[in-house]
């Protein structure tokens, strides 16, 4: 687990430092311990105690199944099954059947996010969440215009190709008398008046 958690650690500094606004976010939170847990997301508890550099980088991240002690500035993150659905729900009902003029933001509390700590923290820790649904949304936009642009295409690709009831009930009525006209004019010249 020790090499995972490197992982881990290093992939969430990278995504960082990519960003200066979430950089310049966990800066204000440096110094604290956050612990994050997932208990009925995962079969087992999964804690994830994070500890945040004067950088704003994650110095440390270990990942473990035993229950931490509560203590003073200690800032809990809990992540629910709740807001999990609560979110997923509401990226395959606007994947499904978007929504033009709704607004892609809303408050993440009440949601099943659950944040205890210190006040400012708790509103820094929001704001880096609200922050990670807008880019999650975003990505999610970029992927239904592909589809919106997908389906267009398709439908203008095969519009020559398909053919409505009507029309084929058309084409069969216009083939039916052609086909009775050749075998008038067949019996025309077989038979002459």
């Amino acid at each position: 687990m020790n090499g995972f958690r490197f992982v881990v650690r290093d992939f969430i500094n990278r995504q960082l430092e990519n960003d200066e606004l979430f950089l310049s976010q966990t800066k204000t939170l440096s110094g604290k311990k956050i612990i994050v847990s997932m208990q009925d997301i995962l079969p087992t508890l999964v804690l994830f105690d994070i500890e945040i550099g004067s950088d704003g980088l994650v110095d440390d991240i270990v990942i473990t199944d035993k229950e931490i002690e509560e203590s003073e500035g200690v800032l809990r993150i809990v992540i629910t099954k709740k807001f999990m659905v609560s979110r997923m729900q509401k990226l395959a009902s606007g994947f499904l059947s978007p929504d033009k003029t709704a607004s892609g933001r809303s408050s993440l509390f009440g949601q099943g996010l659950k944040i205890e700590g210190d006040v400012d923290d708790i509103q820094t820790v929001g704001d880096i969440v609200e922050g990670l649904v807008d880019r999650i949304t975003r990505k999610y936009n970029n992927i239904n215009i592909f589809k919106e642009n997908l389906t267009k295409g398709t439908d203008w690709f095969f519009s020559d190709f398909i053919v409505r009831k009507k029309d084929f009930d058309q084409q069969s009525r216009t083939l039916n008398e052609l086909m009775q006209r050749l075998k008038n004019i067949e019996k025309e010249l077989k038979f002459p008046r």
